[in-house]
């Protein structure tokens, strides 16, 4: 194939939103910390759980898991979900998508269906065969934007912005509607931008998703270009027209960048469970939900999504993709653990403060010291998103944390013996590591025999 590049192309830099001055756009000397209680209240999250978040996993899931999924997110509260993109003619996938579409139809008519499609008359055509199996369909249709994308494919800007013009419009005349989309975005500099939206909006798009495409924006440049597209669709008049955000998390700013695109006007954000996906993945589902939950609590408003059922959806998320639950990271498997002998303490006495309100008849204080206890070392109450508290015996814990280890198997911490609670941390300091759940239900309450089979001599 003949080189398109000769000695005297220049190599084009993309717009960094993060620094780069342009007239259209000035950079922010102050951006909000967060957003808004009221910002929050009208912003909505949609799942890439089973598009974005299936890229790079180790095989795809069949339809069944994929609808049970769905009953998770419905039942937590989410009603938009990306479930394809175009495979490309032929393509094994292309039926499965059709297929989760009928299913999503009549199993889970709650949540409403996207997919992507490209500007071209075969993914139009795919589009509009998925839009026959799922009448509520919509349809992200788009193009790269960024200099250097566009010069790997050929793409001047105004080859970009006809193509829109016609395959956005081309959507909508088929009854579908349309969300206006680019890749690289956040690489894309003001002036295409603009045109690129002002050719969204005149096409008939609906709404608009800015793109982090390679999570390479901070809080500031997310804020920028957001605030950008605002204003701009408010001297196209089109003031209220949705916002969608969706960003990556290369540089791992994910969620303060989702947090800065509803401060700046976005409403939607576009999220994944445990953050997988590409690369180094989405934004997180679990993360953004959390924190858009605070806000929102902590201004005495009501939280839309059922946080009870968060670590379900987790669990089901990572037995779709074949993922192990993550040690350490919000809501990881240690989120609301501990074996360090001062938390434990603190986490004991607590409950010992429960236990005398109880003793006394006061069930509303029990009630708020029990919650005390279990958030005492730990922001997230492991009640408030279906998860209990766990607790383990390690070289750096105390005998407080052999006696709430047997609070939290179910039994009365002072039953234990200071002769046991003794060997038990002697034989986590000798392993110098934590016990395990079975190592330390046998040291604590197994007979002699078994002990000394596990080499704790019994008394030492």
């Amino acid at each position: 194939m003949r080189s398109v590049i000769s000695d005297s192309v220049d190599v084009p830099t993309n717009f960094n939103w993060n620094t780069d001055e342009d007239p259209l756009v000035p950079i922010p000397e102050h951006v909000p910390g967060e957003p808004s209680a009221a910002q929050v209240t009208g912003a909505q999250l949609l799942s890439e759980c089973l598009r974005d978040g299936l890229q790079g996993i180790s095989g795809y899931p069949s339809v069944e898991q994929m609808i049970r999924y769905l009953r998770l997110l419905a039942d937590f509260g989410i009603t938009y979900a990306t479930v394809g993109i175009y495979p490309g003619s032929d393509h094994p996938l292309g039926a499965t998508m059709k297929e989760l579409l009928t299913r999503m139809r009549d199993e889970v008519p709650t949540v409403v269906p996207s997919v992507l499609s490209m500007c071209s008359e075969d993914s139009l055509a795919w589009t509009a065969e998925c839009k026959e199996v799922h009448p509520a369909l919509e349809a992200v249709v788009f193009m790269g934007s960024a200099p250097s994308r566009r010069l790997a494919q050929g793409w001047p800007l105004d080859f970009v912005l006809d193509k829109l013009n016609m395959f956005i419009r081309k959507t909508v005349g088929m009854g579908i509607p349309v969300v206006g989309g680019t890749e690289h975005s956040t690489q894309t500099p003001p002036g295409d931008l603009r045109a690129i939206i002002r050719t969204q909006v005149a096409s008939g798009a609906y709404r608009i998703v800015l793109a982090d495409t390679i999570g390479i924006v901070r809080p500031a440049g997310a804020y920028r270009i957001v605030r950008f597209a605002r204003d701009e669709l408010a001297s196209l008049g089109v003031p209220g027209m949705g916002i969608d955000w969706h960003g990556h998390r290369d540089t791992g700013n994910a969620l303060a960048n989702a947090m800065m695109a509803i401060a700046a006007g976005a409403d939607r954000i576009h999220v994944v469970s445990r953050g997988v996906g590409e690369r180094s993945g989405n934004a997180s589902l679990e993360e953004v939900a959390l924190n858009f939950a605070a806000v929102l609590q902590e201004a005495g408003l009501p939280v839309p999504w059922r946080l009870t059922g968060l670590l379900r959806l987790l669990s089901s998320y990572e037995d779709l993709v074949d993922v192990r639950t993550p040690d350490f990271g919000v809501l990881g498997r240690r989120y609301s653990h501990t074996s360090s002998g001062i938390h434990a303490d603190a986490i004991l006495k607590a409950h010992g403060l429960a236990d005398e309100a109880r003793e006394k008849g006061n069930t509303a204080l029990e009630g708020k010291l029990r919650e005390m206890a279990r958030t005492v070392y730990s922001s997230i109450d492991p009640v408030t998103v279906g998860g209990s508290m766990s607790a383990a015996v390690g070289p750096w814990s105390g005998k407080s944390s052999v006696r709430l280890a047997q609070l939290n198997s179910g039994r009365d911490p002072r039953t234990i013996s200071p002769e046991t609670v003794d060997r038990v941390l002697a034989r986590a300091a000798e392993l110098g590591r934590e016990l395990t759940a079975e190592e330390l239900e046998v040291y604590t309450h197994g007979p002699n025999d078994v002990r000394q089979d596990l080499g704790c001599t019994p008394g030492a």
